[in-house]
């Protein structure tokens, strides 16, 4: 049977604050779709923790050693005790011998078949792959409500939060010293999966995990913190430069100007790398473009008007 292992990283959070009111959602849909893959995986779900953090570790979770490392180590002037990416995996890495390895923030929740469709994913042959979560409104606010955050469809968030690959490329990844709940911590994390993987998949309409709020940007740190990991992405992109594969990235085997556009307008791929990679690349074959099914019955000359005479949820 395939061996999952899903690692967090929980915080004691103060209460009232967001995460003390998300946090308890993430860790229940965790048990609730563990449960729900009992006959094709055998899932662990684990935290790694800062010292001070160790309460918050949620019951039915196996807590890794303490973390001996955060931000203000390797960023004297932060203030911050942010755990940093690399650490977390390594705690992972060490605690299992689990085929499929899997980070989420503390913040996202799974629906129940998240389980199940990692071990379908994983035997097709995809060795590493992210999944964009959805977002539902804020107005939810406790495990009592679960029932009705899986009933809502949400909407896409463009965000890499999870993010899941064979153990076997581990030992290959080059972290650097990006800080969780930073942003460009996905930058580093994506184009290590992207640059190791044989089969890598991006996954970003499918409703796998949701995050509690609308919002797209938020501020997640101060200036020097959120530079200083930008930085420390964007080393790590570099590094990784002489094993980029164009093939294994998202939109490669788009037509020319909609790929560029897409690198360009997304934050977590350096457009000057892409260029230079893809003009570098121009021979490499990329991989066949499948097409979504063609639809039958479908009608589009009333899918307009079925939005507009649609009268919306009522809450």
């Amino acid at each position: 049977m395939l061996r999952i292992a899903h690692i967090i990283s929980p915080v004691n959070a103060a209460a009232g604050t967001e995460l003390a009111r998300v946090q308890p959602v993430t860790f229940e849909t965790m048990r609730r779709a563990k449960a729900a893959a009992v006959d094709v995986a055998e899932v662990g779900l684990f935290t790694a923790q800062l010292p001070e953090d160790r309460p918050a570790v949620p019951e039915g979770f196996v807590p890794t050693p303490d973390l001996a490392r955060a931000l203000p180590d390797v960023l004297p002037a932060s203030k911050r005790r942010l755990p940093l990416l690399a650490d977390v995996l390594q705690r992972l890495y060490e605690a299992t011998d689990a085929d499929i390895l899997i980070y989420t923030n503390a913040d996202i929740a799974l629906m129940p078949g998240f389980y199940r469709m990692v071990a379908q994913y994983a035997a097709k042959g995809y060795d590493a792959f992210a999944i964009n979560r959805r977002r539902i409104s804020s107005r939810f606010n406790s495990v009592a409500q679960l029932d009705g955050m899986y009933a809502e469809a949400g909407e896409m968030h463009p965000g890499y939060d999870t993010l899941v690959f064979h153990r076997a490329l581990f030992e290959k990844f080059q972290l650097g010293n990006v800080a969780v709940g930073l942003p460009c911590v996905d930058m580093a994390f994506l184009h290590n999966l992207i640059a190791f993987s044989k089969n890598f998949r991006l996954f970003t309409g499918k409703h796998l995990t949701f995050h509690i709020g609308m919002e797209l940007v938020k501020t997640w740190g101060n200036s020097a913190e959120s530079d200083f990991n930008k930085t420390e992405a964007l080393a790590v992109v570099k590094k990784l430069y002489p094993h980029y594969n164009i093939a294994n990235f998202p939109g490669a085997n788009l037509p020319f100007f909609s790929r560029h556009y897409k690198w360009l307008m997304n934050p977590n791929f350096h457009y000057p790398t892409m260029l230079r990679l893809d003009r570098a690349q121009s021979s490499v074959p990329r991989r066949p473009r499948t097409k979504q099914p063609k639809e039958e019955n479908k009608e589009p000359r009333f899918e307009k008007l079925v939005k507009k005479i649609d009268f919306g949820d009522e809450y």
